[in-house]
């Protein structure tokens, strides 16, 4: 099927039709004479992406959906969620206007948040930099809310953070985290969490498989470029502020405290570790 029917068929322009095949969300037949021909399912997914649109789902949600075995339940539920939250919000802006009382205020906001995502809460306590250059690796496992058993060793947690010197680095190395930072969406950073649970599962297995690719990571590790790089500095800096305040002592069992998920995480990371430092001796 050619593009003009495919426009026909579901209202999208032909320029959005090309960036959804950039984004990978459908894989026309490329034809010798430069023209795409489009399948049923080509179709039927612009078709679905179309109704998205105007439904107001942002394309990382689109593109987990149509690329995950999630069902679209599950999507409408996450969105159901996500516009009760801001009916929520509107709603405690209302008594503000109104002059409610602080006490009110208060309990509907304690309200609120007993639903947010513990990442959610993390970045409100540690807007810009800090937050983004802590939290961006741990958000898949921040994705959970927090429950009454984790609670005293968030609030310890934050105090931890909060407690810590400043973490000094310059104004375009802070620039650089943010704008990184804004690149990883949830998809990115969901592939690479089941990347790493895939790992530790099978630690030899994993390398055998991902040899080239661990290969190149190491060359481009030892290369010039990344040496001299923005990212290179601040994970140095960042090594270092973390050892100086002991973060991995302090920090870490608090967050597998109040992170199941994370904790979980750790326990197989901490067997994997010892299954593979056990299969290099046994190969020595």
């Amino acid at each position: 099927m050619f593009r003009n029917e495919v426009q026909k068929k579901t209202g999208l322009t032909r320029k959005a039709i090309t960036y959804y095949e950039e984004k990978g969300l459908i894989h026309p037949t490329k034809l010798k004479n430069g023209y795409r021909d489009y399948s049923e399912k080509d179709v039927a997914i612009l078709s679905q992406i179309s109704i998205f649109r105007k439904l107001g789902i942002s394309l990382s949600d689109m593109q987990q959906y149509l690329s995950s075995n999630e069902s679209l339940a599950s999507l409408l539920r996450e969105k159901e969620h996500q516009l009760d939250s801001e009916e929520k919000r509107k709603e405690i802006l209302v008594l503000m206007l109104h002059g409610e009382s602080q006490n009110r205020i208060n309990e509907k906001i304690n309200r609120l948040e007993a639903e947010e995502s513990i990442y959610v809460r993390l970045k409100r306590a540690f807007p810009g930099y800090f937050g983004d250059l802590l939290f961006a690796s741990y958000q898949p496992f921040f994705d959970e809310p927090l429950d009454e058993e984790g609670k005293e060793a968030f609030q310890q947690f934050i105090e931890y953070l909060d407690a810590l010197p400043a973490f000094q680095i310059s104004q375009e190395e802070k620039a650089y985290i943010e704008q990184i930072s804004s690149c990883f969406d949830r998809k990115a950073l969901r592939a690479i969490h089941q990347n790493k649970q895939e790992a530790i599962k099978d630690v030899e297995t994993w390398f055998k498989e991902h040899k080239e690719s661990v290969s190149q990571y190491e060359s481009y590790k030892n290369s010039e470029d990344y040496q001299k790089s923005p990212m290179k500095s601040i994970q140095d800096q960042l090594q270092e502020y973390m050892e100086q305040n002991k973060y991995y002592e302090i920090a870490i069992p608090l967050i597998r405290k109040f992170s199941k998920s994370y904790d979980s995480y750790y326990k197989k990371l901490l067997k994997a570790n010892e299954q593979y430092i056990q299969d290099i001796y046994l190969k020595e």
